[in-house]
Parts: structure tokens; sequence; C-alpha cells
């Protein structure tokens, strides 16, 4: 018969009451809302280049660049969390 004690399982909270997933949510929100709102056409200059879209491209666009930017320089994830020590 065994006797060692089983880890109990660890249960992760629902998606939906993580921080992290209500703050994304949020953002969300607000940008739709942004982009319903500039269905105007706008005209952006940039040096001798003259582009005429939609608000709402325009946002898509810093959003996408945004997005690009962020994936590029975020932190490798270690394989030991940070509450973990090494034993001896």
């Amino acid at each position: 018969m065994n006797d060692t004690p089983s880890n109990p399982d660890i249960k992760k909270k629902p998606i939906y009451t993580r921080p992290k997933f209500i703050v994304s949510l949020i953002a969300a929100v607000i940008f739709l809302i942004l982009i319903f709102q500039n269905w105007g056409m706008t005209t952006i200059e940039i040096f001798f280049w003259t582009a005429t879209l939609p608000g709402s491209v325009f946002y898509l666009i810093f959003a996408l660049i945004g997005f690009a930017v962020g994936w590029l320089v975020r932190r490798p994830k270690t394989g030991q969390s940070k509450s973990k020590k090494p034993q001896n």
C-alpha cells in the first residue's frame, strides 16, 4: 500500500475572471467603439505620400503595428517560475 500523500489537483480560475482577460476585453470594446465612430474619410500626409482612407482603417493599422511591436519585444518565458528556488 502506498502511504505517500498525492498532490491535490490545482484548479485554475475560469478565464473570464482573470484580470488580464478583463483588461483585454475592456480595451477591445473601446477599440471597437473608436472604429465604429470613425467611418468618415480622413487624409494623412507622410512626407510626399498622401492617403485618404476611413479613419477606422488608420486605427486598425496602428493597432496592428502596436501589436506586432509588442509581440517582437516580449520577454521569453523562463522554464522556472520565480517562486521556485533550486534545491541543494
